[in-house]
């Protein structure tokens, strides 16, 4: 198992074309069929202050007849990044491999995975964790990430079919028309392709990524991304197995931790907005919950004091430990309407006769004490940032349901080129 991060740097590069190019390597030296599974791409915690610019790490099984040529690959491996990473700024690159007789991941390895993609780790504790498994770091800090990338066991999953381009051409632009029809056949077996016209597949960075296709359905995301593919021009690409939009970032925890993700419970009792338009919502244990303009839900927020919601999000070391939002639910909805009964005689519409408290029907002239009737608003609802707006971990709400789907899914016969 061979894991790998931090290859790219401010001007270019990217992790999975490294992996990429590696994989090109064995199919060239008729090694493809050594390859167990497909090769997984792990996106870490979001909100540590060093990751790279899409946080992924990447890392690969393949069986090897002997020790030797499992160093092989190693090998071959670190030519690679040596010759395609450029080691300026903070810029780290790091491998870490294990050699074992056996493809079950051990527990341990397993818990630095999930610690990797909700808190933040040390290299301290990656070399504590690979002395204990017999796991080997080479390189720089992109250890971290590379050692998590093989605890990775999902129990959720996704595909992302990753089409590249040479970096030295310019970007074309991708007709939202050709997104629009293919993200209606492939639905819902692929997600957060186009957001009205906005087109959600192209990065906008100096990475060599023309465009990459995420959905639970390898066979699906394969039919969209190779037409695509060959339309614009790709050199190559090739199909991950992903943790990405699976709320695998998700704690759960309701301490406001720095650079984890949290839940909180509570009240809202105040909203304010600040002069960029970004809100900040009070709950009642003094907690600030913020929602930045862009997310696209202050509305529902302005709406909800005095309801009982569900935050969830990202905590930023500002002063006051405020949840930065992902998501909010609201749990119970205050708002009430007391509205008039109908006439008990006629069913005419009834009016205040007074001071009296009486009940007098304009129809008819009725009269009597009744009781007023409450109408809940019952406004229970899921408040999600637009799509143009999800991190790569966050689940989209339209794959509620097809969880752990992925895992059922042959692997194609097709899946790089």
């Amino acid at each position: 198992m061979i894991g790998i991060d931090d290859t790219d740097w401010e001007g270019g590069g990217c992790t999975t074309y490294v992996m990429y190019s590696f994989v090109k390597y064995l199919i060239k030296d008729g090694l493809i069929n050594n390859i167990v599974g497909l090769p997984r791409l792990t996106r870490l915690n979001p909100y540590v202050p060093f990751k790279t610019r899409g946080n992924a790490s990447l890392s690969i099984i393949i069986n090897a007849k002997s020790e030797n040529d499992a160093t092989d690959y190693v090998e071959l491996m670190n030519s690679l990044i040596d010759q395609m990473v450029k080691r300026v700024g903070k810029t780290s690159p790091g491998i870490a491999y294990v050699i074992s007789d056996s493809i079950n991941v051990d527990e341990r390895l397993a818990w630095f995975y999930r610690k990797s993609v909700r808190d933040v780790v040390t290299l301290d504790l990656a070399q504590r964790v690979a002395n204990k498994i017999n796991a080997r770091l080479m390189g720089g800090r992109g250890v971290i990430g590379a050692l998590a990338s093989l605890g990775f066991v999902p129990i959720d999953a996704t595909y992302e079919f990753i089409a590249y381009r040479l970096e030295d051409e310019e970007r074309p632009i991708i007709d939202p028309s050709d997104v629009k029809i293919w993200d209606r056949v492939t639905n819902p077996f692929t997600f957060l392709n186009i957001y009205e016209d906005q087109v959600l597949i192209e990065p906008h960075g100096p990475d060599p990524v023309l465009f990459g296709i995420r959905g639970d359905s390898p066979h699906h995301v394969l039919a969209m991304g190779n037409y695509l593919a060959n339309k614009y021009n790709a050199v190559g690409w090739i199909i991950y197995i992903t943790n990405q939009g699976t709320d695998e970032h998700r704690s759960h925890v309701n301490e406001p931790i720095p650079y984890r993700n949290i839940d909180l419970m509570g009240i809202i009792t105040d909203i304010m907005f600040n002069e960029r338009g970004h809100t900040q919502a009070i709950l009642d244990e003094k907690q600030r919950v913020m929602a930045y303009r862009h997310l696209g839900i202050s509305r529902e927020l302005a709406d909800c004091i005095g309801c009982l919601v569900q935050a969830w999000g990202g905590v930023k070391p500002n002063g006051n430990s405020s949840l930065y939002i992902e998501g909010m639910r609201v749990l119970h909805d205050r708002h009430i309407e007391v509205k008039n009964p109908r006439c008990p005689v006629c069913g005419g519409p009834m009016e205040s006769a007074g001071r009296s408290g009486l009940l007098r029907c304009k129809r008819c002239g009725f009269q009597d004490k009744l009781p007023r009737i409450l109408m809940p608003r019952n406004r229970w609802f899921l408040a999600s940032p637009r799509a143009s707006e999800y991190r790569h971990l966050m689940k989209p709400s339209e794959r509620v349901g097809l969880e752990g789907l992925a895992l059922y899914m042959p692997k194609p016969f097709l899946w790089v080129y």
